[in-house]
């Protein structure tokens, strides 16, 4: 019987030891990567945020405001509420400056991390509706938002690089 409440006891333990461990694993891939997206846009001088490879792609400043507008939609589908002032129908179009870019990215990359920490287990299978199709849950948001920012850091690291700008944490190797 002691053997029995023992193993018990090492399996409910381990159980409430891995209680958030996707929202603390997944917030900490978003915080790297968003360090990463930061860090970037900062170094990419202001007069370059209009670059573009071609016509019809997306330039810098283009780029960055698609980043904080897919965060603040995945924060929304997690529950948390956009910030007053930003109008999610324009914010692509409104965001141009290096500056208002840099703070609204920082926000945006603020809200979808809390968004993440603050998903509780029980709501991970939760059904999230979005405006494409198939069927997603609240997990798979999460999911999504930290594959997104990979996917769009790799390309401002080849826009950075097609300007000869060298992303800082790699400067010198």
């Amino acid at each position: 019987m002691k053997k029995l409440l023992v193993i018990v006891v090492l399996l409910c333990s381990t159980q409430a030891f891995c209680q958030g461990q996707f929202q603390k694993e997944t917030a900490g891939s978003l915080t790297f990567v968003s360090g990463h997206v930061m860090q970037l846009a900062q170094a990419i001088p202001a007069d370059k945020y209009s670059w573009t490879p071609e016509k019809g792609v997306r330039s810098v400043a283009e780029v960055c405001a698609h980043i904080i507008s897919a965060n603040y939609f995945f924060a929304s589908k997690l529950g948390a509420k956009i910030p007053d002032g930003v109008k999610m129908e324009t914010l692509e179009k409104n965001l141009k400056t290096k500056d208002a870019i840099a703070a609204e990215l920082k926000k945006s990359y603020d809200l979808i991390l809390n968004a993440i920490k603050n998903t509780p287990d029980a709501a991970l299978a939760n059904k999230v509706e979005f405006p494409f199709p198939g069927e997603f849950t609240s997990m798979s948001a999460i999911l999504i938002v930290v594959g997104h920012s990979n996917e769009h850091l790799g390309q401002l690291i080849a826009y950075a690089r097609m300007n000869k700008i060298a992303p800082p944490w790699s400067e010198g190797k």
